[in-house]
């Protein structure tokens, strides 16, 4: 019979494995805190303990299948697992309750948005573009599957696990999509409930407008009184003391009465600056999602949607150039499946790679042809470690000649993101040997910050970024 302490044993080499693969958010996300509370050996059987019923729907949905297959892999046993959602603490219960009983209270509900001066009128464009953005079309990949999750995981248990919740990365990865899909599903639930969506800059004005009237009254009132307060480009508020000092309040209150609280930025708070310490400790005291550019898998499969839902079919060869040469972001892919299917539509074009090239053209001005960032790439790499190129594309296997060439590999993944087999061609393996080289790195990074520095300068060389 195994003991507990094997268990415990055989758990922490499952998550060494796990390591490897996820990204340290991810990790430290669903796997940092799991604990193991209960170990049947006449099944067997493993049950983790979960933070909440969000977390246990989440690991029994995506990682049970991926745990039981680790298990095996390292005790060479078929062991089951399942999880268990701990207690809610009273003052969780408390926070969601008052959210609840908050939009009881709503007369009518309704969504305030802020693209103009004051709340969108009915029938305004705005909208129907809000209505848009759901979870159902918002299309996963690797960049943006965590950010999702937690979203979802807000829009139905608001106040409770996240709060605040901060989205961040550059600008057109999804961000605003995800701030509208948790507005429509909380609606959706609950249709008395009452949200504003603005931006840093739209809050600026209006406080500015409110003081020379000498009415902050009406600002507190009109960002207090909501179910949820989403701020868009949240890091306009950077310098800004007085404003800082009214938002501070304005969140403070918002979280005392749990009320949910989601902001985004291009950065992570401590990136943000100058903003005073209280609020950027507040802002991490909930959780911090980030959304990077689409990677090649999934900027395919957003143009697939957008082509479907545009009412065109795109040929193979179109749907790999776009996805190939459109690197910048979701909007960027987005706007030229909408010129292409006006042309199409409008001018009678026939779908064809010259089609793509004319509607695609102008947005891909600056995007350097890939042979050339992979040259590019492999002479930076090579002058850093002054390791010839046709070393680094070798089979010599020294200490010099190897980091080099983990720094190739890893480098020509990131900022060229070709899969994995093209990049084995590339160095004349196969793609476990490329992935073995990309954990290489990953895994140094957190704890050298000499190699960190090194990587992101070769970075800067080669894009000019």
């Amino acid at each position: 019979m195994t003991c507990p302490e094997e268990i415990s044993n055989m758990w922490e080499m499952v998550k060494d494995s796990l390591r490897k693969e996820l990204s340290s958010t991810a990790f430290d996300l669903w796997f940092g805190s799991l604990s193991i509370v209960d170990f049947d050996p006449e099944k067997p059987e493993i049950v983790f303990l979960v933070a909440s019923e969000f977390k246990r729907n989440h690991m029994e949905q995506k990682y049970t299948k991926i745990l039981e297959k680790r298990f095996l892999d390292v005790t060479g046993m078929v062991i089951s697992v399942s999880f268990r959602a701990a207690p809610v603490p009273p003052e969780m219960q408390r926070a969601t309750g008052n959210f609840l009983r908050g939009i009881s209270k709503a007369k009518e509900g309704r969504i305030v948005e802020e693209f103009r001066d004051g709340e969108a009128e009915e029938g305004d464009p705005a909208a129907a573009l809000r209505s848009q953005y759901t979870f159902d079309n918002f299309v996963v990949g690797e960049s943006n599957k965590f950010a999702r999750a937690v979203c979802w995981g807000v829009a139905t248990n608001p106040s409770r696990d996240y709060n605040p919740l901060f989205l961040f990365g550059p600008s057109g990865v999804g961000k605003t999509h995800l701030m509208y899909a948790v507005i429509n599903e909380m609606q959706r639930a609950n249709p008395g409930i009452v949200a504003i969506y603005t931006n840093g800059e739209k809050f600026i004005n209006y406080m500015i407008e409110s003081l020379s009237r000498n009415d902050m009254h009406s600002f507190r009132e009109h960002y207090r009184n909501c179910d949820v307060l989403l701020i868009d480009d949240i890091q306009f508020i950077a310098g800004k003391q007085g404003l800082q000092e009214e938002f501070f309040h304005t969140f403070q209150s918002l979280f005392d009465e749990g009320k949910q609280i989601i902001l985004a930025s291009d950065r992570p708070p401590k990136d943000i600056n100058p903003l005073e310490s209280r609020l950027r400790s507040r802002f991490e005291q909930g959780l911090l999602a980030d959304i990077n550019p689409p990677d090649l898998e999934l900027r395919t499969s957003i143009i697939k949607k957008k082509a479907e839902s545009c009412g065109i079919t795109l040929p193979p060869e179109v749907l790999t150039f776009l996805a190939e040469n459109l690197r910048s972001n979701v909007r960027q892919l987005e706007g030229a499946i909408r010129r292409l299917a006006a042309k199409n539509l409008l001018e009678g074009r026939p779908i064809s790679m010259q089609l793509a090239r004319d509607c695609a053209s102008d947005m891909m001005g600056d995007t350097e042809p890939l042979e050339v960032t992979i040259e590019k790439i492999f002479a930076a790499v090579s002058r850093r470690y002054n390791v010839p190129i046709d070393d680094i594309k070798s089979k010599k296997r020294n200490a010099e000649i190897a980091q080099a060439r983990h720094v190739a590999a890893y480098l020509v993944w990131k900022i060229t993101e070709i899969s994995l087999p093209h990049i084995g061609k590339i160095f004349g393996r196969d793609h476990t040997t490329v992935l073995s080289s990309l954990n290489v790195v990953k895994n140094r990074i957190p704890q050298d910050p000499i190699f960190e520095s090194d990587l992101e300068a070769l970075e800067k060389e080669i894009t000019g970024k």
